[in-house]
């Protein structure tokens, strides 16, 4: 899903402040001996300690394409079927244990699900095909494997192409925003940065 240049402005500035903050509170509270600069890699592996080891929210050993597309969009992933041959109806499943937070409706986003993990971790699933509270409801507990709806292209920003817009947000106060994404890691592999691609990540969701 694609944002405004306001949006993305405002999101990639927030998203960086606060990446780095988090990053130095946790290596103060590890003891960690070396401090990180906000935004560099050293930051984000400090912040990606502390993360469940989440799963590709598909059956085990399917294959997907991933993108990040330009910085308004990264670290955020757009997730089609692999060769994008048609990905509508796939079941979107949990990737770790959890609570379902909040289920609603966008205009933008479409149908959308975010999930609480536990210790500040969540997860958001966009342009689900299904109405949001179909398969699960606020406060409802899921596993890695639970379905919880099925890719679609609802919302107008879909731009009417069936995929599933994925974040991990990490916020210890409420429930996140946009601009508490943090960098995707998958079964510990970490997929971001701007303009990226993977053609062929296999799910390890099993």
């Amino acid at each position: 899903m694609r944002t405004t240049n306001l949006t993305r402005r405002r999101t990639a500035a927030t998203a960086a402040l606060g990446a780095g903050a988090l990053a130095l509170s946790l290596g103060l509270q590890l003891g960690a001996t070396a401090t990180a600069a906000p935004g560099s890699d050293q930051a984000a592996d400090v912040v990606a300690a502390a993360k469940p080891k989440f799963q590709m929210p598909f059956a085990c050993n399917t294959h997907w394409r991933l993108d990040t597309y330009d910085s308004g969009h990264n670290p955020a992933l757009d997730i089609v079927v692999k060769g994008n041959t048609g990905s509508s109806g796939k079941n979107v499943l949990a990737g770790y244990k959890g609570k379902v937070a909040k289920t609603f409706w966008d205009r933008g986003a479409g149908n959308v699900i975010i999930i609480n993990h536990g210790s500040g971790w969540y997860t958001a699933y966009y342009h689900l095909k299904d109405k949001h509270d179909r398969y699960v409801q606020v406060g409802d507990s899921v596993t890695a494997g639970t379905r919880i709806g099925h890719i679609g292209a609802t919302g107008s920003n879909s731009g009417g192409w069936a995929h599933l817009h994925y974040e991990q947000r990490y916020k210890t106060n409420g429930i996140p925003t946009e601009a508490d994404r943090e960098p995707v890691h998958f079964n510990g592999t970490k997929y971001t940065g701007v303009g990226k691609t993977w053609t062929d990540v296999v799910s390890k969701n099993c």
